[in-house]
């Protein structure tokens, strides 16, 4: 076993202590086939667990299918898989250029270093790496004060992104290093695409201390013993971090907080779309079979196979949905009493030599 792993291991343990979890969750996470530093990872767990808490109160209405939230289908791993994957760079459309002119990408827009670990606050940090003062915050019409009181990482201690081996004069998809130390632990992960996951926590807490410092939340913010490697936005109850993230969208706080997040985003303007996404993706994560591909759920799209025989998937026991079968393709449309009405054949445009229902075999463990 090598250094790292050991490293990654231990950080798992210490993490997982924090949250009086199971030695079985302990060894679960130690084989995680989706390794993230501990603030990634709880970050989104509570976005997961205010879009889709349990709710064991539906068992006696709707049965037990509908208690599972989010969190029991590690909807937080979708998240991260797909921001991860959210936008390839390639190699050839780097520039080496720092300032930008000239035709290209420069590489600055994509390799960070901010660390906590200094003597100052958390906002100390971000102002270090933004190169920025308390003054330039007032100036920008932001309570300075306030912005820093409510700042945290969490356990965070610092984060590094850059190229791992770029050769701007080859093609390709660009490798990046994404180095996270949380409370003394390394987590090392090479990525064939920019590290947004974690990068987008770092502008939730952000953003959920400007949400406080300007009085937007509902309810008091407070240490979450459920979360707790998370950060200031982890802190949030449930409905204020919906809230918080709304703010993306439709509160004006990106450009007040543009010259902060700009040194981790490449494009700022790119959270917009991340709100909407994060909104999306539980429903896709959730809603369709995803959950019941086990063990390579977070594996490629092409690399990935049903472990659990079809109708036994969670969302599909709750739609009652019986997965791929001969003859439902056509008969799905009848679901919803009166919701659907069968085109007249007369009006169809059918190939000459169509063999009947839109089934595969082998799709879904069934055909």
């Amino acid at each position: 076993m090598t250094r790292r792993g050991v490293m990654k291991g231990i950080g798992g343990i210490a993490a997982l202590s924090m949250s009086n979890a199971t030695l079985a969750d302990a060894q679960a996470a130690l084989t995680d086939p989706l390794p993230s530093d501990p603030h990634t990872a709880d970050t989104y767990r509570s976005i997961v667990d205010a879009i889709i808490p349990r709710t064991p109160e539906l068992e006696a209405e709707l049965g037990p299918e509908h208690v599972p939230g989010g969190l029991d289908a590690e909807l937080e791993k979708f998240l991260i898989w797909d921001f991860n994957h959210f936008q390839e760079i390639r190699s050839e459309m780097v520039t080496e250029n720092l300032d930008g002119s000239g035709v290209g990408m420069p590489r600055a827009m994509f390799e960070f270093t901010l660390d906590t670990g200094g003597l100052g606050s958390d906002l100390d940090a971000l102002l270090d790496l933004a190169d920025l003062s308390l003054l330039d915050l007032l100036d920008r019409g932001l309570d300075a004060d306030a912005l820093e009181d409510f700042l945290t990482f969490g356990a965070l201690d610092s984060i590094d992104v850059s190229f791992a081996d770029l050769d701007t004069e080859r093609e390709g998809v660009a490798a990046f290093d994404l180095t996270v130390e949380s409370d003394g632990e390394v987590y090392h992960q090479v990525l064939q695409n920019y590290p947004y996951a974690p990068v987008f926590t770092l502008a939730f807490d952000l953003v959920a201390a400007e949400f406080l410092a300007t009085g937007k939340n509902h309810e008091p913010p407070a240490p979450n013993d459920k979360f707790p490697a998370g950060g200031t936005f982890t802190q949030l109850a449930p409905k204020d971090r919906l809230r918080c993230l709304w703010t993306i969208v439709d509160g004006g706080v990106l450009d007040a907080l543009d010259d902060l997040l700009s040194p981790m985003i490449p494009d700022v303007g790119i959270l917009k779309f991340v709100v909407m996404a994060v909104n999306g993706l539980h429903g896709f994560g959730y809603y369709t079979e995803w959950s019941g591909y086990g063990s390579t759920k977070t594996a490629t799209p092409n690399d990935r196979e049903m472990e659990v025989p079809a109708g036994e998937v969670q969302s599909r026991q709750q739609t009652d949905y019986p997965g791929p079968a001969p003859g439902y393709a056509a008969n799905w449309r009848h679901a919803v009493p009166g919701g659907f009405k069968d085109p007249k054949a007369k009006n169809l445009n059918l190939p000459d030599d169509l063999a009947g229902d839109d089934v595969i075999d082998g799709l879904g463990g069934g055909n």
